[in-house]
């Protein structure tokens, strides 16, 4: 489950003094490790003016370039596969106003993470959050699909609260607090993370609902889908090779789409030779595919 941890401590640390920490002393591939850290990202919670520092010097230099900032995450410092940012957390009455677009914040929609985090409380009365548990290899990624998903606990998660969330096994869903708030994170970005599966689900009926549109993976779809459409003999290479070689499964269906697409008398070939992909996700679309061209 999901990992509330209790360290209320009064020790101010510095942003460069934390990522001076995590790289001697953590090892991001270790969530034992990564929880160790727990005391000294809440001392870095405790410097109260880390958040509006780095917000007076993106809107000075947005305002300076007219690039629009995100509306929710608020980029602080990064060092060797792991980052940190402020993430925003509009009210109730911020959404009912208009003010801001519900959408980027994924209030009331259960999801994983395709990464571990921390996550501290830093400023205003704090979000609820339900916390679920389920096991990522018993599914195969199919929309729709049945998930044993355990409904662990509900939190009000408040100021000085610190939370580890591991990668593809912790599903949560996040409500709008009565005020403005603040978390820090603490976000591991392993090179596993680019290739690995996140999706939203439905509690109540206990299934996979889909994919997120914002992930590395949804983005190389995208532009595969157009390739599909718009490529020449070059694209059908690329796509050849990404359906047979890519580490994401996703991305090697996209590209398989795409290549039929493009080039239909290599259908057949591209889905048998997907069909005998170790992804279960994979091989079972290659199986409808065929059965698809057989009809």
């Amino acid at each position: 489950m999901a990992i509330t941890i209790a360290c209320n401590n009064a020790e101010i640390v510095t942003l460069d003094e934390f990522i001076d920490y995590v790289h001697t002393h953590v090892d991001l591939q270790d969530l034992d490790s990564v929880a160790a850290a727990a005391p000294k990202f809440r001392s870095l919670a405790n410097d109260r003016a880390l958040v509006v520092r780095h917000l007076n010097r993106q809107v000075k230099e947005n305002f300076r370039s007219q690039v629009i900032p995100s509306a929710q995450a608020l980029f602080l410092g990064d060092g060797r596969d792991f980052y940190v940012r402020a993430n925003i957390w509009p009210s109730n009455a911020d959404l009912a106003s208009g003010r801001v677009y519900q959408d980027q914040f994924s209030y009331n929609l259960a999801h994983d993470h395709n990464y571990s985090f921390m996550t501290v409380g830093y400023h205003g009365p704090g979000y609820i959050t339900e916390v679920y548990e389920y096991d990522f290899d018993k599914i195969v990624g199919n929309a729709g699909e049945a998930v044993d998903l355990r409904f662990v606990e509900r939190i009000h998660f408040t100021t000085g609260m610190v939370m580890l969330y591991r990668a593809s096994k912790d599903v949560h869903t996040q409500f709008p607090p009565d005020d403005l708030g603040i978390t820090l994170n603490f976000m591991v970005a392993t090179p596993e993370v680019r290739v690995r599966d996140q999706f939203f689900f439905d509690v109540e009926k206990k299934t996979l609902l889909d994919y997120p549109t914002e992930l590395d993976s949804s983005r190389r779809i995208s532009v595969l889908k157009i390739a599909g459409q718009v490529g020449d003999g070059n694209t059908q290479d690329l796509l050849d090779a990404i359906g047979s070689s890519h580490p994401c499964r996703r991305t090697r269906i996209a590209a398989c789409e795409s290549l039929s697409q493009l080039n239909p008398a290599t259908a057949a070939r591209v889905w048998e030779r997907a069909a005998a992909d170790p992804e279960r996700l994979v091989a079972n679309t290659a199986r409808q595919r065929l059965a698809s061209l057989s009809a």
